[in-house]
């Protein structure tokens, strides 16, 4: 009988982390259906060089670049993304109540775009709108 509980026990272990894995990695490729509900758009620049009794000419150039802050529901939640690019250019599909797929993460927004090598936004708050009556 000792046999048998020293070959269970590993196979069981085995089979639970096998389906434990399978769930989540269909978790990460499963693409969902969202709306696009607000798109902010943000210029961003370094902050200027204000070191007392230096010479201005030796200031660094300041770096410019734009963020965008896209909300994304999907069902009841609204997941809010940041995008950082150092162009002023963001892919159409991310328009006011235009849908998009897209696959989630636990601090990550991916969507797959045709055209384009996708974009991945790290997320930035989220909140649920299900159950509230406010």
């Amino acid at each position: 009988m000792e046999i048998n509980d020293r070959i269970v026990m590993p196979v069981f272990l085995i089979a639970i982390l096998m389906l434990h894995g399978s769930a989540a990695q269909g978790y990460l490729e499963e693409y969902v259906q969202g709306t696009v509900v607000e798109v902010q758009k943000h210029k961003t620049q370094s902050p200027e060089y204000t070191e007392g009794g230096s010479n201005p000419s030796d200031a660094p150039l300041a770096s410019r670049y734009y963020t965008y802050e896209v909300a994304v529901r999907v069902g009841c939640k609204t997941y809010v993304g940041r995008y950082e690019t150092p162009f002023g250019y963001l892919p159409s599909v991310f328009a006011r109540a235009q849908r998009i797929e897209l696959r989630l993460t636990k601090h990550v927004m991916y969507f797959d775009l045709p055209y384009s090598a996708g974009i991945r936004m790290r997320i930035v708050h989220r909140h649920s709108a299900c159950g509230t009556n406010r």
